[in-house]
């Protein structure tokens, strides 16, 4: 899949649903992200992953598995 332009997304490259606090790298979705059953209401976007980080968001399993690495490494 590939970043998405329209409204909400924006060509951001992070999703994350606030209800769940699950986060999604779009440059690496998988149909079993399931991005598009995300309520509209819950879509947050995000450029980096500083700002999920605090917010404690937890990666997808399937885009994002090496999410607990990447945010260690921005804590170095």
């Amino acid at each position: 899949m590939a970043r998405r332009l329209n409204a909400p997304y924006f060509g951001k490259r992070y999703i994350g649903s606030s209800e769940t606090k699950i986060l999604h790298d779009l440059d690496h979705e998988s149909d079993k992200c399931r991005i598009d059953s995300i309520e509209r209401k819950h879509i947050q976007m995000f450029e980096w992953l500083s700002i999920p980080r605090d917010l404690n968001y937890s990666g997808c399993p399937y885009c994002m598995p090496d999410y607990k690495k990447q945010i260690e490494s921005l804590r170095s």
